[in-house]
């Protein structure tokens, strides 16, 4: 969508990132939000120094482009309604979190298994912890469920009874 990207490259101008593109493609992975969002934003800097700035925009744990991809949601949904939901990626953040994750929680699965304790792992967002319980979904001789609540909540990693 036109409108997602101008506005997206408005504010990355009103920031002074000016030496910057825009890719946008579908969504490929649970990381990118598939099934969830119609199309993602990929930034990039052109320059290596230009990518470097551009990790003030990802922030403290995604936090900021979390904000960032929320902001262009909002001014999407303002003008067009909620047909359409955008993900943002910058540098390929998103990917490499993504990976991190598949790789902890296989790794955490085959303790799980190996011992017979409950992981739990640490507090994450919603759509860190949706990567884990679809990435566990499909190992045996485990289960997730998320415990706690709002900004505390956690994917705890437990054996399945079934198995």
């Amino acid at each position: 969508m036109d409108f997602a990207g101008h506005a997206l490259r408005d504010v990355l101008t009103l920031l002074g990132l000016t030496e910057t593109e825009i890719a946008a493609r579908d969504p490929e992975s649970a990381g990118d939000g598939a099934g969830l969002v119609s199309q993602v934003l990929d930034i990039y800097g052109e320059t290596p120094d230009v990518s470097e700035e551009l990790g003030v925009l990802i922030g403290r744990r995604g936090e900021t482009l979390t904000a960032l991809q929320y902001l262009l949601n909002v001014m999407v949904s303002t003008r067009y309604g909620n047909d359409h939901v955008f993900g943002l990626d910058i540098e390929q953040y998103r990917h490499r979190r993504e990976q991190t994750l598949i790789d902890m929680a296989k790794r955490i699965a085959a303790e799980v298994r190996e011992t017979g304790d409950v992981i739990t792992l640490e507090p994450m967002p919603a759509s860190e912890r949706r990567i884990v319980h679809l990435t566990l979904e499909a190992e045996a001789g485990v289960r997730t469920e998320s415990v706690g609540s709002g900004a505390d909540r956690q994917v705890e990693v437990l054996p399945d009874e079934g198995a």
